[in-house]
């Protein structure tokens, strides 16, 4: 009777365990899936933003050739306008205006003080900090963002994987409860579920670490 009475509790034991386990592996299975899908849109979102950071640089290396034409004519109408007369260094004076107005907007004030010193060698508007940092602003950022969304991937593929590697140890803790079940041996049944519920708390200790 003692000993039927022992075999119900390690039937108990092991039909419980069995679906804990599943249970587990399931969860792990959903979460390491949707991880997986996390870290290819991450990735994909980074290769976005590394090909709009491309095209900015692009255009933000065209804006400033486009700037120093600029500057190259202001300072030729400001040098006009002041050998010119009035009503003639008015219309350079216009001039000087209309190419800073099509100019970077960050431009036209370093301009001004460029032009303050006499256009001097050593105080280049292009230089200028606020000038550099609103032409290469947009650049950055998308470079930025593309190198912070690709950490972000390899973090998700990272926990993925951790999973993946607990989802093997519950699969050994299901063999065991499975051959535990079918074991008549009353002494080795009870090593087998030993073992199974080691093999579990190996995988949930595992799989915790991906958190």
């Amino acid at each position: 009777m003692q000993n039927s009475s022992s075999s119900r509790g390690l039937d108990i034991v092991t039909g419980v365990m069995l679906g804990v386990i599943s249970v587990t592996t399931a969860l792990g299975a959903w979460q390491a899936a949707a991880w997986t899908l996390s870290s290819e849109q991450f990735l994909s979102d980074s290769a976005d933003a590394r090909a709009v950071s491309v095209n900015q640089a692009v255009l933000a290396d065209y804006n400033r050739r486009l700037d120093l034409e600029s500057m190259g004519n202001a300072r030729r109408y400001r040098e006009l306008a002041t050998v010119s007369e009035p009503d003639q260094a008015l219309a350079f004076e216009f001039k000087v205006e209309a190419e800073l107005g099509v100019a970077t907007p960050s431009l036209a004030e370093p301009w001004r003080e460029w032009a303050a010193t006499g256009f001097s060698a050593d105080q280049n508007p292009v230089d200028d900090p606020l000038y550099r940092a609103e032409l290469v602003k947009r650049p950055d950022s998308y470079g930025y963002a593309s190198t912070v969304m690709a950490s972000a991937s390899e973090v998700r593929r990272a926990q993925s994987s951790v999973l993946a590697q607990a989802a093997l140890i519950q699969a050994l803790a299901l063999f065991l409860f499975g051959i535990a079940g079918v074991n008549r041996q009353q002494s080795v049944r009870m090593w087998v579920i030993v073992f199974g519920v080691v093999a579990f708390l190996a995988g949930v200790a595992l799989a915790a670490t991906a958190y």
